[in-house]
């Protein structure tokens, strides 16, 4: 019954040979202990673009709308500008048509020369 009871129980004699898992666990907790660093650095930045992404995306849809008012705004200034110039070569032109009618109405009509045989 001696032997029930020590089985029971926790092991009290170890080996002084350490088992090969045993070996790797300090350079295995030391890498992960570097890598937590690294991970919280990360999640850090993650944190902080994360926080900032609406306001990012805000500025580039302000930025694109007021580009495009701008842009319209160029194209409606340089329409009107367009029209005017039109405006004045019309009436110029309604001008010289109404001074060439007066003058093809002085000039006596052409004779045409008789046909030679």
């Amino acid at each position: 019954m001696a032997n029930a009871v020590e089985d029971s129980g926790p092991p009290r004699n170890m080996a002084n040979v350490t088992p090969q898992d045993m070996v790797g666990a300090g350079q295995t907790r030391l890498i992960v202990e570097a890598v937590k660093e690294s991970v919280a650095e990360l999640k850090s930045d993650v944190k902080d673009i994360k926080s900032h992404r609406f306001s990012d995306l805000k500025w580039y849809i302000c930025s694109l709308a007021a580009g495009i008012v701008l842009l319209g705004g160029m194209m409606i200034a340089a329409y009107f500008r367009l029209e005017d110039k039109i405006s004045d070569i019309s009436t110029g032109l309604t001008r010289v048509e109404t001074k060439l009618d007066d003058l093809t109405k002085r000039l006596p009509p052409i004779l045409t020369p008789a046909p030679k045989k």
